[in-house]
Parts: structure tokens; C-alpha cells; sequence
């Protein structure tokens, strides 16, 4: 039986496998992306790897959409400068961009990953999928896999992801597996996503990159209808609608 088995090898299961393995624990993480850990990583800041934001918590709190007091206690934990100072630690110069932004000096995001996989190094790796926990006597001590085969562990960390992107393992397997511990699952909304549009002028602009742009999206009303393959020429009858920033 290891100390604890980590659901999920994205940044945040590699982040935790680490810091375990750091305290001198014994760690298994189960990742069912057949390329590896840490897929997502290597798309994420257009691929440069977006850190964290070199910034004070009480300024970070705010910029949290809903119930951002959730993040308190983890992020007085483990702010921002404590993230970049690992990184820095782990070989991974940073450099501080417009709006706080921290990225590699490298500006490649293999390298926060070749990072973090070589931080969580004394773990082992499992490929596969969780299909259901093991709950023994109200606590969980484990899950079976998707080969049938019971990875028993002291604790067990759930460390999925969301549903945002599929394709690299954020498939929303971790609700089902939250779910039968007993937690509640809010609806997951779309924060990051693309928008879609039969509009031919899309086709072409591709390739076109904007910076801090605001995109409004009008609703025709009952006596006029907007062309599809125009921005909006009944402007002045259409309803307001919410506006997208970019």
C-alpha cells in the first residue's frame, strides 16, 4: 500500500506528487493520457506556459469569479512568489510580463513540464483510468482501474482536472469519481472557450491576433433581422447582450 495515489498527472497531480515525495512519501500517480503526464501544459499560454501571476494574494483574490474566499487558505499557503520561487528552484528561469504574467524565460512550456516530471521523479507512474474508489469504512483508500486492477493507498488525491479540454485529459472523469465520495458537483460553465459562427468573414480572419479587445454581440428584435454574413446592420434595433473580453 503507498502513502497516496494521485488521480490525474496534469500540473496540479505532478505538482502534488512532488511535494509528497518531498516529505518522504511513498506515491503512485494513475494517468490515462497514453503521451504521457502534463499534456495540457505544453498548449497552455499559446505555448509558453502562463506560471502564475507575480502578484500579492489580497490582489489575486479579487480577480476569482465566484466564491474566491475557497482559494483563501490555499493560496496564503502557497502564494504566487512561493510557486515562482519553486520553479526557479526546479531550474526554470522566470521573467514577469504586461499584466503580471509570468512565463519561463524560455518561453517554452516543455521546459515548466520537464520540470515538474523530474520534481515528482520518485513516484511511480501507472497508465490508466480510475473507474471507481475504494470507500472503506467512509474513507477512501484507493481506486480500481480501468485494467480491473484495486491501487490501494493511505490517501487518495483526486487531481483530474475539469472538462475543458478532452483531448489531454481533462475529460470530466473526476466528477464521477467526486460524486461517489460524497461531494456535491456545482454545473460546470465555460470560462476560456471558443465561439462558434456560420459568418464567413470568421474563415477569414483566420490567423488574425488581437490584444485586450472587447467583442459585443447583438440580439436582433422581433421587426428586423440582422444578414448572417453581416456584423449587425439593425444595430439600432437589436437588444443589448453580454459583452466578451478578450
Amino acid at each position: 500500500m503507498t502513502d497516496l495515489l494521485v488521480i490525474g498527472g496534469g500540473a496540479a497531480g505532478l505538482m502534488a506528487a512532488g511535494a509528497a515525495c518531498a516529505r518522504g512519501l511513498t506515491v503512485t500517480v494513475l494517468e490515462h493520457n497514453p503521451k504521457g503526464p502534463g499534456q495540457k501544459l505544453l498548449i497552455t499560454g499559446k505555448g509558453r506556459c502562463n506560471v502564475t501571476s507575480d502578484s500579492d494574494v489580497r490582489e489575486f483574490l479579487p480577480y476569482v469569479r465566484h466564491n474566491g474566499r475557497f482559494l483563501y487558505s490555499s493560496l496564503y499557503a502557497f502564494p504566487p512568489s512561493a510557486a515562482m520561487e519553486l520553479f526557479e528552484s526546479l531550474g526554470v528561469p522566470l521573467k514577469t510580463e504586461r499584466g503580471r504574467r509570468v512565463f519561463p524565460r524560455s518561453d517554452r512550456a516543455a521546459d515548466v513540464l520537464a520540470a515538474l516530471r523530474d520534481y515528482a521523479r520518485d513516484a511511480k507512474f501507472v497508465r490508466g483510468s480510475a473507474k471507481k474508489l475504494v470507500i472503506e469504512d467512509g474513507a477512501c483508500k484507493g481506486a480500481v482501474t480501468d485494467r480491473g486492477e484495486t491501487l490501494r493507498a493511505e490517501n487518495t488525491l483526486i487531481a483530474t482536472g475539469g472538462i475543458s479540454y478532452p483531448a489531454t485529459g481533462s475529460d470530466g472523469s473526476g466528477y464521477r469519481l467526486a460524486r461517489q465520495a460524497g461531494h456535491t458537483i456545482m454545473p460546470p460553465q465555460p470560462s476560456l472557450c471558443s465561439l462558434v459562427s456560420p459568418d464567413p468573414a470568421c474563415r477569414r480572419m483566420m490567423g488574425l491576433a488581437l490584444r485586450n479587445v472587447t467583442a459585443s454581440r447583438c440580439l436582433p428584435s422581433r421587426a428586423r433581422r440582422c444578414s448572417p454574413t453581416s456584423a449587425c446592420p439593425g444595430r439600432s434595433s437589436c437588444r443589448p447582450a453580454p459583452t466578451l473580453r478578450i
